[in-house]
Order: C-alpha cells, then sequence, then structure tokens
C-alpha cells in the first residue's frame, strides 16, 4: 500500500484534537497503488449513545473506545463498491493514552482470526492534554498472523 497523504494525516490529526476528549474514528477510501485522490471520511463514533442505553453491553464511553456508526460503514461500503475504491485505512484516536494496537482493536479487526480487511492499514493516533503526541500505523502481516506496526507513515 502506498504511504497516506501528508495532508491526509494532517486531517485525521486535527479530527483527533477536535474530538478530544473522546475518540475519533474515520476511513480513506482509494485505491492501493496510489495516495493521489484518496478520501477521507469522518464517521460517527456512537460509543457514547451505546454505553447511555446499555452499560452493561457497552461499559466504556467514547473517552475510551469508539464504534464506528454502522450507518456510516455501510455508506462507504456503497461509495466503495461503485466508484472501485477499496478502504485503505482505518483511524482512531486514544486521547489520554499511547498510540498502540489495543486488544479491543484487535478483537475488532479480526473475525475468527482472519483479518475482516487483510489489505487496510489502522492509524492509531495518541493525544495528550489536546495535543497529538504520536501516531503508529499498523497492518496485518500474514507470515507472523499478527498486526504490526509499520516504520513510515508517510513519505
Amino acid at each position: 500500500m502506498t504511504p497516506l497523504a501528508q495532508e491526509d494525516v494532517e486531517k485525521i490529526h486535527q479530527h483527533a484534537l477536535e474530538e478530544y476528549p473522546f475518540e475519533c474514528c474515520g476511513v480513506v477510501l482509494g485505491r492501493a497503488d496510489t495516495a493521489d485522490n484518496d478520501t477521507l471520511i469522518r464517521c460517527a463514533n456512537i460509543q457514547n449513545q451505546l454505553h447511555e442505553k446499555d452499560p452493561e453491553t457497552y461499559p466504556r464511553d467514547a473517552r475510551t473506545a469508539y464504534y464506528m456508526d454502522p450507518k456510516d460503514l455501510m455508506s462507504i461500503h456503497r461509495r466503495a463498491r461503485e466508484e472501485g475504491l477499496e478502504i485503505k485505512l482505518f483511524y482512531h484516536s486514544h486521547p489520554e493514552h499511547d498510540a498502540y494496537f489495543s486488544d479491543e482493536d484487535k478483537r475488532m479487526a479480526l473475525f475468527e482470526n482472519e483479518p475482516v480487511y487483510p489489505n487496510a492499514r489502522y492509524l492509531v493516533v495518541s493525544v495528550y492534554n489536546k495535543k497529538v503526541e504520536r501516531d503508529a500505523l499498523f497492518f496485518w502481516n500474514p507470515q507472523t498472523r499478527i498486526f504490526e506496526e509499520q516504520e513510515k507513515l508517510s513519505p
């Protein structure tokens, strides 16, 4: 996969800062071989609504979790199909936590121990005191069968 355009990295950082102290989430659609004309799509994090309705099933609120609105995800899939694009990247922020791919992140990215989106990357943005501290990019390695951190985020 080609690296993420710096403009998109900056937009993701801005989204993380705007949603702070809650987690943000979104997707980048595009073609695998180029970062030209990628489309960044912000998604609604409905974790607070889920937590409020059913705190037993959803014990965490949006300060420590995200749940991408299924309507947003359906719309993204429809657009990708209609325009011949793919989901290149999922992103979310970790307010007041480091940039790492948590057990919950892994659980959501897998189905029966296989990646739901094997070609997608996962960007996690660490935000402390309303300042982006670091981001980390993860990918599924089919040889090791784990999500590994990628060395470079952008060119």
